[in-house]
């Protein structure tokens, strides 16, 4: 737990020094909340292995003014909410009744299904968007599950840099970016 709550407390750091940092930042919806790159990446290998299971989608989040991280985990056929917020030391689960918007509408078995057969990491295809886009991360997910309409499994990754967002389709099989 000692590593975890250094890992966690690390991405605080990030978070609350980004802007003493010079060069390239980007700020989330929220003019205060600025992220360097390697942040959302750090921040899903926290939860990995914190949880020593799948990160299936992570994204910046400011929920009621403090910034941090959260993330939807796949962890024994179920999903586990986790946040790490800053400057909190640990991370923490999410409960059910306090689940962000973006958590309620998640077609979680598709996803299950989807997540388990991508070969690359997560962190891998944000630190790909990052380095094509030359921006930080803000958020990161299977683009789309695998279906009859869909046979194709990419992360989509989506940078931010200024105000300007741009999303970026990664292969989860051979990390090409699309």
């Amino acid at each position: 737990m000692g590593v975890l709550k250094s890992n966690a407390a690390l991405v605080g750091v990030i978070l609350l020094l980004g802007p003493l940092v010079p060069y390239r930042l980007a700020q989330s919806r929220d003019a205060e909340t600025v992220v360097p790159i390697g942040a959302l990446a750090h921040a899903a290998d926290v939860f990995q292995e914190d949880t020593d299971d799948e990160v299936l989608e992570i994204r910046l989040a400011d929920t009621a003014g403090a910034a941090g991280f959260e993330a939807a985990i796949l962890k024994n056929g179920g999903v586990l909410y986790m946040r790490i917020a800053s400057p909190a030391a640990h991370v923490t689960e999410i409960d059910v009744k306090s689940l962000p918007p973006w958590l309620l509408n998640y077609c979680l078995e598709a996803y299950f299904r989807s997540a388990v057969r991508a070969q690359l990491p997560i962190q891998e295809a944000i630190a790909e968007a990052e380095k094509r886009n030359d921006a930080p991360a803000i958020d990161a997910g299977i683009a789309k599950p695998l279906s009859g309409d869909n046979a194709v499994l990419a992360y989509l990754v989506e940078t931010l840099n200024g105000s300007r967002r741009e999303d970026l389709a990664v292969d989860a099989t051979t990390g090409v970016p699309k």
